[in-house]
């Protein structure tokens, strides 16, 4: 594609240098969009299973266009990228369309605030944008989820207000909820991007076991909750409800 992959944008210098939030809203709906008509659009439904910014494509007028469908098809082994594979599927292998919901969800969170869904950069003590969004949400702060090139360049004739950009970080934590059963689908996903329904209140974030106490990626890979996040424990596969 003329423009390569969304990654390049987000954490090279052409999207982060101006902030245009504009454009991220577009990519964010042009993604959401592309995974709606997977999931709805085609019989049988396709989970993709591999959302990430390397995977989101963006032609010659900086549209998104989801790509790489290698992990699509049939297979038994859990396959996806860390930082963005969702709890009930790293742990318990169980695949439904909500597995790309919080998949989704992450991406989301990497565009808005220019962070990356798993952050190396400390030693020994991997953060996920989700943990860390989560944190500051909860806190009252979603504003500062936000990249600040979108804080300082929000003046362009008001088009996306701070206020429609929050939102789009609200989506985006929780459709990348712990539990299953607390996120939305795509549609409703996008229904909320747009404006068409109302957000509902961000349920707590319990944390499964095995995240808060061991590795889920094995040795060199592993990461630990944070202990803000601290909620009600989840016994072993509850996170599948």
């Amino acid at each position: 594609m003329p423009n390569g992959s969304l990654n390049d944008h987000i954490f090279g210098s052409s999207m982060g240098a101006n902030g245009d939030s504009g454009r991220r809203k577009t990519i964010i709906l042009d993604v959401a969009k592309g995974l709606v008509y997977l999931h709805y659009g085609v019989k049988p439904a396709i989970y993709h299973r591999d959302i990430k910014s390397t995977n989101i494509l963006l032609d010659g007028e900086m549209r998104a266009r989801v790509a790489d469908f290698g992990l699509s098809h049939l297979t038994t082994r859990v396959a996806g990228t860390h930082g963005y594979l969702a709890p009930e599927y790293a742990l318990y292998g169980q695949l439904t369309e909500k597995s790309d919901v919080y998949s989704f969800g992450v991406l989301v969170l990497e565009i808005m605030s220019g962070r990356r869904a798993l952050d190396t950069s400390v030693a020994s003590n991997l953060v996920l944008v989700t943990d860390w969004a989560w944190t500051l949400i909860k806190g009252g702060r979603a504003g500062e989820v936000l990249d600040a090139a979108l804080t300082r360049n929000d003046g362009d004739g008001n088009s996306n207000p701070k206020g429609i950009m929050e939102r789009f970080v609200l989506v985006g934590v929780l459709c990348a909820h712990v539990m299953v059963a607390l996120r939305p689908t795509m549609m409703e996903a996008l229904k909320m991007l747009e404006g068409d329904i109302e957000l509902p209140v961000i349920p707590d974030r319990p944390m499964p076991l095995a995240l808060a106490h061991g590795s889920v990626f094995g040795e060199g890979n592993t990461f630990t909750a944070s202990p803000a996040l601290s909620g009600p424990r989840l016994n072993t596969g509850d996170v599948l409800r």
